[in-house]
């Protein structure tokens, strides 16, 4: 009865090294990288063995579903914990629009702080009653200086020029009741318009009635028809 291949290599050293000649050769080949990678100071158990040409070599087993697990497929991976040691940047601006974290230069204006008289509050006072009676006129409204805020006061302000900005001939009257000849229905450009917004801004209630309203026509019929005196323009500035 033959031999089965298991009996045959422990019977025989001729047939042990025919039928494990796949094996032997496998282990001569590790044998000789893990040599020449001693030789060259290389091998550790963070290097992984390569060929001569530094190729990563793998081996596989002749056992179906079983590795060949050597040292060199061990490979040692160091701890390291990193520390993120700069400044972290918290304000988030690159999330807001540029059109809001930048103004141009005819949106902003630097104003100083000044000591306010008595005599200017109340002239600003008696203006703001004016413009008051103004927007009511205008809008068929019945506000005080008690019953509307300054915000309301300057939106309706500020919708009467969008409404009124068209130039014309001047109400009648106004020729006689003018003391600026200068002073007509010019209409209010865009440029001004830009000055009647730092105007409010700035509580500047004179230059608003001299020099934006008494430029409208529907301004001046109202300023007429109201019986107001006429405001002349007393703060300081080319408008002046």
């Amino acid at each position: 009865m033959p031999y089965l291949p298991s009996d045959a290599e422990k019977k025989s050293e001729l047939y042990n090294k025919i039928i494990n000649a796949d094996k032997f050769e496998l282990s001569s080949k590790i044998e000789n990288l893990k040599n020449q990678q001693n030789i060259s100071g290389s091998i550790d158990a963070n290097t992984p063995l390569r060929d001569n040409d530094g190729f990563l070599v793998s081996f596989e087993s002749e056992e179906a579903g079983v590795a060949l697990e050597e040292s060199f497929q061990d490979v040692r991976l160091q701890n390291v914990q990193r520390f993120y040691t700069k400044k972290v940047e918290n304000e988030f601006t690159f999330f807001i629009p540029k059109s809001q974290t930048e103004e141009t230069s005819d949106d902003v204006e630097v104003t100083e702080t000044e000591e306010v008289s008595d005599e200017e509050v109340d002239f600003k006072m008696v203006l703001r009653g004016y413009l008051i009676q103004f927007i009511d006129e205008y809008f068929s409204e019945e506000f005080d200086l008690v019953n509307i805020s300054t915000k309301l006061l300057h939106a309706r302000l500020i919708q009467f020029f969008v409404e009124n900005r068209k130039k014309g001939k001047n109400a009648k009257g106004w020729e006689l009741f003018r003391k600026n000849p200068k002073r007509k229905a010019a209409g209010i450009s865009l440029k001004r318009f830009k000055k009647v917004r730092k105007d409010l801004k700035n509580f500047t209630y004179d230059e608003v009635i001299e020099n934006h309203i008494y430029r409208t026509p529907k301004g001046q019929e109202i300023w007429l028809k109201l019986g107001l005196p006429y405001v002349k323009d007393e703060s300081p500035g080319k408008d002046s």
